[in-house]
């Protein structure tokens, strides 16, 4: 038993570099063959890029992922169901529309664009005081802000499996937004990607079910 512990605690990680010729992608626009999910959030959801099974690292993964969550509202976990890989379904929260924010200039009708940013998985040893506001996003094993949360897959009960952590220092710009918020600094918020402020987004599936779980952590 210590003997898997071992080896499961060395499991490989790696971090996200931006690179034009990577597999993986951050921001861009929604594609065109993907289906935003019917929702009432404020700000509905934002598409965040995608992660490609065509790489090594990924290729336990059912299918190329398409990440989209709400990040500007006061979520605890959002579930959504990717049976149909380019027309998720949500399956939690049910009162979307309840759901507040911190920015209260937000509507239905609010649109953040990101430009997008190709990048490729580099391995690497871990996050440091010297270089955790360096890198972009990670992969293989999380790194947590508070408490360790691996989530529970809905529909069959298991606990997911870590895809990826998305960080606030990931410099991808907003390339179009329509929110107008009240302050500079909130509208500073919104020229960039970012998780709360200076938090993580944190992404899980269940392979099997194709149940994939966002949520975000910050300090």
């Amino acid at each position: 038993m210590n003997f898997i512990k071992t080896l499961l605690g060395k499991a490989k990680k790696y971090e996200f570099v931006f690179n034009e010729n990577g597999k993986h992608q951050l921001g861009g626009d929604i594609p065109t063959e993907f289906v935003i999910p019917n929702n009432e959030f404020k700000s509905n959801f934002q598409y965040l890029g995608f992660i490609n099974n065509d790489d090594p690292a990924f290729n336990w993964l059912p299918f190329k992922l398409n990440l989209i969550c709400p990040i500007y509202l006061d979520i605890d976990l959002v579930f959504l169901d990717y049976e149909k890989p380019n027309a998720p379904k949500l399956i939690y929260p049910n009162n979307t529309a309840e759901i507040g924010s911190a920015y209260r200039t937000l509507d239905l009708n609010s649109k953040v664009i990101y430009e997008a940013r190709k990048f490729s998985l580099v391995e690497f040893d871990n996050v440091t005081e010297d270089n955790e506001f360096d890198i972009k996003g990670i992969a293989g094993k999380p790194h947590w802000d508070q408490k360790h949360n691996i989530p529970i897959c809905p529909k069959t009960n298991r606990k997911m499996k870590f895809v990826c952590q998305l960080t606030s220092w990931n410099d991808v710009p907003t390339k179009y937004t329509n929110v107008i918020a009240e302050s500079k600094y909130e509208q500073n918020l919104f020229s960039k990607m970012n998780f709360w402020d200076d938090g993580n987004l944190y992404i899980f599936i269940e392979p099997e079910a194709k149940t994939v779980c966002y949520f975000i952590q910050n300090t």
